[in-house]
């Protein structure tokens, strides 16, 4: 009987190793064909190429459909619609524009979570073969603990976007263990907790830029704030990192932390931060590396190359520029977000590609006129004539300005001054005059700081159902330039569904009464 685990551990010796760089110069690979099981995971550089396979998984846009994370995100939230071709263009996307048309039978979201899946399973594997390499205990202790880093990321963005997922922390060996049941939130938040908690203790107190992409101390502490952050607000608790309570104290410590010791600092240009110099610049906290260097000619196989796929899904299309080129126009921007910019805020212009700016364009599904222009399809990026998938922009997962924002957030109530000063040395990097801090101040500067970033949607469900609600509704707002009737932009979003996507109907049905079905499906 096939189940949805049954792959995880062909995965491990196989696509674990295979065309599995991670950073643009993290490793040269032997042939994936003289990988094989029985002669792997036996020394230092076989050790660092099966870490690359961790990596990777961070890459990977596409599986059983396009589903790149950050563009899904960006399109459930208040600050996007799902845009694309037509009505029938990427209906797994469209389904979560206002969770309404959810199909849980739709491959693209089993895509997304045999995604995840696969990046646990590798991290698995790697903890679970690490102690018998024969290398250093420094090598052992930093990449033991940037495994745990890499399943504490992929746990994050899997319990989020399903809520109730199966919690596996060792390689599945035996076919009776492929069907494993769900854990309770509360378990699955507690062992990314737990995981961070451990690797923070190991990673190097490191730049981004220094250590080539891999996961730091400081991405551990960031981390760690940005679950609490969620995890508080959705469940009103707080972490259990093993024997250690994470919270609102501990959190707010980690991000202090990071601001006193790190050596960060906010990029002078803002608009610079999104182009090829900006990578691993001074702000970035934890970035996802990507690279147009091992090329895939069909858009199907992007998780075989390096590419980000989401750059492609957002540009417009139809156009024929000397700076940007075609895209999918899919996660078109709100008028609502346009209007959320304080009139001389100069980010809005550094955020929003306007369709209007070019001499041709195809005014495709939800066309409003607006696109993502952090992460856009410009030409620095263009790896050759198969582009479509291999575009080079660096996903920035956690930058400076969100650590302070997160800590001017976790100090209101208790120091004023800590929170109006975080608060505005965001504010004042593009020149906006300081504001005082309040909850209302800090969820407007996090909606236009990190507009375009994937971060919005999942601020809203931490700050409630009631308000995600009503913000997604408020996006109903139609712009100047959109076309199309206005049926096409009207939100009513489905509370029901509290946010998350359907466990996938084909793991339901193999796991013969073992998986549930998420609530409001």
């Amino acid at each position: 009987m096939k189940t949805r685990f049954r792959y995880i551990k062909h995965v491990c010796v196989s696509l674990l190793l295979a065309g599995s760089g991670c950073t643009k110069s993290f490793l040269e690979l032997d042939p994936p064909s003289q990988i094989v099981e029985s002669n792997f995971f036996r020394n230092e550089k076989e050790a660092n190429q099966a870490l690359a396979g961790v990596y990777h998984v961070l890459q990977w846009n596409q599986w059983m459909g396009f589903h790149p994370s950050h563009c899904w995100s960006e399109a459930a939230s208040d600050d996007a619609y799902s845009g694309g071709g037509s009505q029938s263009d990427g209906v797994g996307i469209k389904g979560i524009d206002q969770f309404r048309t959810v199909t849980i039978g739709d491959q693209t979201y089993r895509g997304l979570w045999s995604i995840y899946y696969a990046g646990i399973a590798r991290a698995n594997v790697y903890l679970d073969k690490i102690g018998a390499v024969t290398a250093s205990d420094e090598f052992k202790r930093v990449t033991t603990a940037e495994a745990k880093f890499l399943r504490a990321y992929f746990y994050f963005e899997l319990v989020r976007w399903y809520e109730n997922v199966p919690l596996v922390t060792a390689p599945l060996i035996d076919a009776n263990q492929y069907n494993q049941p769900q854990a309770k939130p509360e378990a699955v938040f507690n062992q990314i907790a737990k995981d961070l908690e451990e690797a923070m203790a190991d990673l190097p107190k490191s730049t981004q830029r220094a250590v080539g992409g891999h996961a730091t101390h400081w991405g551990a502490k960031a981390l760690m704030a940005r679950v609490y952050l969620f995890y508080k607000g959705v469940y009103n608790q707080d972490l259990q990192a093993g024997s250690r309570v994470i919270n609102k104290a501990i959190a707010r410590q980690y991000l202090e932390d990071i601001i006193s010791q790190g050596g960060f600092k906010l990029a002078d240009d803002f608009a610079g931060m999104w182009r090829r110099a900006g990578e691993f610049g001074t702000e970035s906290i934890f970035e996802v590396s990507h690279s147009g260097l091992i090329t895939v000619s069909n858009v199907n196989d992007q998780r075989f190359g390096q590419g980000n796929l989401s750059v492609h899904m957002f540009a417009p299309r139809g156009i024929n520029d000397p700076v940007y080129t075609a895209g999918w126009s899919y996660s078109t921007i709100t008028q609502s977000l346009y209007d959320e910019f304080e009139p001389n805020d100069p980010r809005r212009d550094m955020t929003i590609l306007y369709g209007n700016s070019f001499s041709a364009i195809a005014k495709s599904w939800q066309y409003t006129g607006y696109f993502n222009k952090k992460y856009a399809t410009h030409i620095e990026y263009k790896a050759g004539a198969n582009s479509d998938a291999n575009w080079g922009n660096n996903y920035r997962a956690i930058r400076y300005a969100d650590v302070l924002l997160m800590a001017a957030e976790l100090w209101l109530g208790e120091d004023q001054g800590k929170a109006d000063t975080y608060l505005n040395l965001v504010r004042a990097r593009v020149k906006m005059p300081a504001v005082v801090a309040t909850t209302e101040s800090i969820r407007h500067e996090r909606r236009v700081e990190f507009a375009g970033e994937g971060i919005r949607y999942w601020d809203l469900l931490r700050y409630g159902l009631d308000y995600a609600k009503k913000a997604i509704d408020a996006s109903s707002k139609r712009g100047p330039e959109y076309d199309g009737d206005q049926s096409r932009f009207t939100m009513d979003w489905d509370v029901s569904k509290r946010g998350r996507l359907p466990i996938p109907q084909q793991e339901v049905d193999i796991a013969n009464g073992v998986l549930m079905q998420n609530p409001g499906y």
